[in-house]
């Protein structure tokens, strides 16, 4: 196998320097979002606590709501790819919703200043990008949906609507961005188990 050459290497290593700026550009963003919030936050708060220049951050990204938008994006990107993993794995219905419930609750309280920024900011994107956001919501719920429609159909879940499920599940589920305390007595596991069980069985004995 041939080498590569020391141009190729040198380029490689800019492009994974780049990679890695752009990375911890949106982790202090995203801490600071969640500190301060989006419109009391500025470039400048960025740049200042990464050692930065404001003119560093522009080659990455054109403007503050660019850095929103990745933080946003990230997180819907991340969850669709392992929504559909887990709804096209093996398990019955009711296992794989299970399944979806703990990791819906655990991806969102393992990234916590991302997702408080999510639910919390992302309405300040442009029109536009707002509407990119929600159709790519839909393509996340949809995954449950489907999946709850098919329990039904097997007679294993409950025979309601499996859009009033999906809203209620998942609504449940993201509302723990708010209570959680990482410093608490139970861990991220055992509360993303915990919340799953509680909304897929019920409360009495």
């Amino acid at each position: 196998m041939a080498r590569a050459t020391p141009e190729k290497r040198r380029s490689r290593t800019r492009g994974q320097a780049g990679n890695d700026r752009r990375t911890q550009i949106i982790k202090v963003a995203t801490a600071l979002f969640r500190e301060k919030g989006y419109h009391v936050t500025s470039l400048d708060d960025i740049a200042d606590r990464i050692g930065f220049t404001k003119p560093a951050i522009y080659y990455y990204f054109k403007s503050k709501e660019d850095v929103l938008f990745a933080i946003v994006n990230s997180i819907v990107d991340e969850a669709l790819e392992r929504f559909r993993a887990i709804a096209d794995g093996p398990g019955s219905a009711g296992e794989r919703i299970h399944a979806l419930l703990v990791e819906h609750t655990r991806t969102i309280l393992r990234n916590l200043d991302a997702n408080t920024v999510f639910y919390n900011e992302r309405g300040l994107l442009s029109p536009k990008r707002e509407k990119e956001m929600r159709q790519r919501e839909r393509e996340y719920t949809e995954v449950m949906r489907s999946l709850y429609a098919e329990g039904v159909a097997s007679g294993e879940l409950l025979d309601i609507d499996p859009s009033v499920a999906t809203a209620t599940l998942l609504g449940a589920s993201i509302w723990s961005y708010r209570w959680f305390d990482p410093k608490g007595r139970l861990s991220v596991d055992e509360v993303a188990e915990q919340i799953a069980k509680l909304l897929l069985n019920g409360y009495r004995r």
